[in-house]
């Protein structure tokens, strides 16, 4: 398929609309409303791999099947592309302000540009992640907080804790009982995939219970 046929729901659908949160009566979080445009994308096989195709690493500057008169429509459509690819990054963080709360003393904030992995605040690195992180430092312990969404998994969050590059939360046996609800990839921990899907409005209480385990969790690691 020519990429000018791919890329037409890009140019003629609404792909604008501004994130926004707002307070749900009864729970600690916001609704994160996603744009209409990051919406199609997870939602329509059709402009996920429009918008695929036009971010792909060695796709050319201006593919062999572009006509001169196609040209403008090419430009609008990888326009809206990278609109969709920076609304990625601005969900997850959206995401992270709405679900998580800042770790308490003494464990203290890194700042931006103290991330370990400091590509988290690139778009073009979230793209290929699919997720954003916050983190923490007391002493030789490193906490990293985490978002993770995609259609598949929905939105999930994440937690660990490090010293030396290595997981404090595999070494306690009262910490793996806490932590037993949790999926595990061996070095950060991930709540069930599917508690919240990805739709318009994203509706965080069944994240509420993890946040609160999580900071829990975290808090008795450090006094250990």
């Amino acid at each position: 398929m020519k990429l000018m046929d791919r890329t037409i729901a890009l140019n003629t659908g609404a792909f604008g609309g501004p994130f926004g949160t707002k307070h749900i009566k009864g729970a600690a979080q916001h609704m994160v409303q996603i744009p209409s445009g990051l919406l199609s994308y997870f939602n329509d096989s059709k402009t996920e791999a429009a918008v695929d195709l036009l971010l792909a690493k060695k796709r050319p500057s201006i593919p062999d099947d572009v006509e001169w008169n196609e040209v403008p429509d090419y430009f609008r459509a990888l326009r809206a592309a990278r609109q969709i690819q920076a609304d990625l990054a601005i969900l997850v963080h959206e995401i992270w302000h709405a679900v998580w709360k800042p770790l308490p003393a003494p464990w203290t904030a890194k700042a931006p540009h103290e991330q370990v992995d400091d590509g988290l605040l690139d778009p073009q690195t979230i793209w290929g992640q699919w997720y954003a992180l916050r983190s923490y430092g007391l002493g030789k312990l490193r906490s990293e907080l985490l978002v993770y969404a995609d259609n598949e998994s929905g939105v999930q969050i994440g937690f660990n804790v490090l010293q030396d590059g290595k997981s404090k939360l595999h070494s306690k046996s009262k910490i793996k009982q806490d932590i037993a609800g949790w999926e595990d990839d061996g070095v950060t921990l991930w709540s069930p995939s599917g508690l919240v899907k990805i739709q318009k409005g994203l509706n965080f209480a069944p994240l509420a219970p993890f946040v609160d385990e999580a900071i829990k969790v975290i808090k008795d690691v450090g006094k250990l």
